[in-house]
């Protein structure tokens, strides 16, 4: 691994963002358009009150994304965030980027005065749920579920 860098992604990061999203979400099987994903980064980029995206740099090349939302939720008592996803390209894998990616988002969700951090792993990535656990994340015991609006 050569220098890397985890830093809060600006405007100029849109393009890199997007294509790491998009290839997070191939390879969740889930079908959302390229143009649905700019919208979604560029109004996060264009608001921090909605939340925030960590970008990890290898040698100045983008190969991680975190992508957070903040929601404000009875469960926690205010303000927490949503890590909806995290993403570090496969050949930078195994190397430690997505422990220090996680790490990065909980202290910037700390600084943002969130009381707690959720997300959710795909059922056929185990390998991310021994992360979570290993940094003190547990399961809950509900599904979640979805209505397109």
């Amino acid at each position: 691994m050569g220098e890397i860098e985890i830093r809060s992604a600006s405007a100029g990061d849109l393009e890199s963002v997007t294509s790491l999203l998009r290839k997070q979400l191939e390879e969740h099987r889930i079908d959302t358009s390229d143009d649905a994903v700019r919208l979604a980064v560029n109004g996060m980029l264009a608001d921090r009150d909605r939340g925030f995206i960590l970008v990890a740099l290898n040698d100045k090349r983008p190969v991680g994304v975190a992508y957070v939302s903040f929601t404000w939720t009875l469960e926690h008592g205010g303000r927490s965030a949503w890590l909806e996803e995290l993403y570090v390209l496969p050949d930078e894998r195994d190397q430690g980027l997505g422990r220090a990616m996680l790490r990065a988002v909980l202290d910037k969700a700390r600084e943002a005065g969130c009381a707690a951090v959720d997300l959710e792993v795909d059922t056929q990535h185990a390998r991310a749920e021994h992360l979570y656990a290993r940094e003190g994340f547990t399961p809950h015991t509900r599904s979640r579920w979805v209505r397109a609006l």
